[in-house]
């Protein structure tokens, strides 16, 4: 992959991506799916037919990068640190994974002019609005700071969810958060029984009329509805103001 890749074009640089997205998913001993509406092309090669768009997911664990492009083709918005992670910072390096250090306020502006390139050459984004990792049966605020790509160029934001299962359940084994180091979390994940990825495509958003910030919030509810859907009671509310003054407060440190 990695000395056909550069050569290759655009629509088929998507095809690799997904293919060895797959491969991985193989790999690691998880089946995919996925179920709503995506268009062929966009769900093929990451790239739509007339503009870019946003696609805003939860974030779970290191292996969601290959969940989601195992169906849709994406340039990612990661966390600076999963760039000097072994094996999966450099394959992040090499699908264009685009990194971001949130602790610097300069890195919002150069981030979304990549956005903007991306975006106006039909590319799909993906961000992990929440800023960090969950155990997958919550979310987190969703940060809107990313989203003034689309609004300016008047492009989809489409959300989506992923969900992990085990025997058909949905579980948080695989999550990579808290405590749990990366050698412990590639053990859970190989580990699973019946181990299985699921994207939930939901209603994209049109941001014509709509600031950043209210899409954050559409977005927020409709991705929070679909998780309740699928968790039931062992769905974790989170307490938003709570969760936003302890950002500010680790800000700070």
């Amino acid at each position: 992959m990695y000395t056909k890749f550069p050569r290759a074009s655009r629509e088929e640089q998507g095809r690799l991506i997904q293919i060895h997205s797959r491969k991985i998913l193989e790999i690691a001993g998880l089946q995919y799916s996925w179920e709503g509406q995506l268009d062929e092309k966009l769900r093929q090669t990451g790239f739509n037919t007339t503009k870019g768009i946003t696609l805003v997911s939860n974030h779970i664990s290191w292996i969601d990068i290959f969940s989601l492009n195992s169906v849709i083709p994406c340039r990612f918005i990661a966390k600076a640190d999963i760039a000097h992670w072994p094996f999966f910072g450099l394959i992040a390096k090499q699908i264009g994974t685009l990194f971001i250090d949130r602790g610097r306020r300069s890195a919002i502006v150069k981030i979304n002019q990549e956005i903007t390139k991306a975006l106006e050459s039909q590319q799909t984004v993906a961000v992990f609005a929440e800023g960090t990792t969950t155990q997958g049966n919550e979310l987190l605020p969703i940060r809107s700071n990313l989203f003034s790509p689309a609004v300016s160029l008047n492009t989809l934001i489409q959300p989506v969810i992923i969900t992990y299962s085990s025997n058909d359940q949905p579980t948080t084994q695989m999550a990579f958060s808290g405590d749990t180091s990366l050698i412990r979390s590639l053990w859970n994940v190989v580990t699973a029984e019946k181990g299985k990825v699921t994207i939930h495509v939901l209603e994209p958003i049109d941001p014509d009329g709509m600031d950043r910030r209210a899409i954050g919030k559409l977005c927020e509810e409709r991705m929070k509805e679909k998780l309740q859907q699928i968790w039931g009671n062992n769905f974790k509310e989170t307490d938003s103001e709570a969760t936003n003054l302890l950002k500010k407060v680790i800000s700070k440190k």
